[in-house]
């Protein structure tokens, strides 16, 4: 039947172009899945908070209220203590929410970006929460400026639902748009720096 024969040409064909579509398909696909996961080298140039009376642990994932997960690193340190720019960046936002208190987020450039949350809420030698983003951000810094690390951005509190806890700032770092365990970032910085007499991994 030249009809039948026809049509078996013609499922033949199709049958040959996937077979050799689907292969080329899946390894450009794999190859883009590599390069997503294949992420830039990252470092911190110097450790955020500047005080020799820090501490900090490898929190990553630890529960906290309604369901969530510690998806950061808290470092403790006196209340008003300058938080500084880990490496430099640009201010993308300095905000605040009902969670994270008044914070800021820095890019930092190939998908990298760092975020520091519960800035200072307070009067200066109080726990008042009479402060606001005069006692939370440094006090000319906005938003678009370059910054270099170890320039001051802002303070140590507790603002946000860090109310109640001693002062601390939890630090992230996301790479496009994902967060990262930040605690190795900050062990090498701390290490290398060698400015403070605690161990490693002991908080306050």
């Amino acid at each position: 039947n030249p009809m039948k024969r026809l049509i078996l040409r013609a499922v033949a064909a199709s049958t040959l172009i996937v077979a050799t579509a689907v292969p080329a398909i899946l390894a450009q696909n794999t190859a883009m899945a590599g390069s997503a996961t294949n992420a830039p080298e990252f470092a911190l140039t110097v450790f955020p908070l500047t005080s020799d009376e820090i501490g900090f642990s490898n929190s990553w994932g630890n529960a906290r209220s309604g369901g969530r997960s510690h998806t950061g690193t808290d470092i403790m340190g006196p209340r008003g203590t300058p938080v500084v720019a880990a490496t430099d960046g640009i201010v993308t936002k300095l905000g605040k929410h009902r969670l994270s208190g008044y914070f800021i987020r820095l890019d930092h450039g190939d998908g990298w970006a760092t975020t520091y949350m519960h800035l200072n809420n307070d009067t200066i030698g109080t726990d008042d929460g009479k402060g606001g983003p005069w006692t939370a951000f440094f006090a000319t810094l906005m938003e678009g400026d370059e910054v270099k690390a170890g320039q001051i951005i802002g303070y140590v509190g507790d603002s946000g639902n860090a109310e109640g806890t001693r002062p601390h700032t939890h630090f992230e770092v996301k790479y496009d748009g994902r967060k990262k365990n930040p605690y190795t970032y900050l062990r090498d910085a701390f290490e290398r720096e060698e400015r403070c007499n605690m161990p490693v991994g002991k908080p306050l």
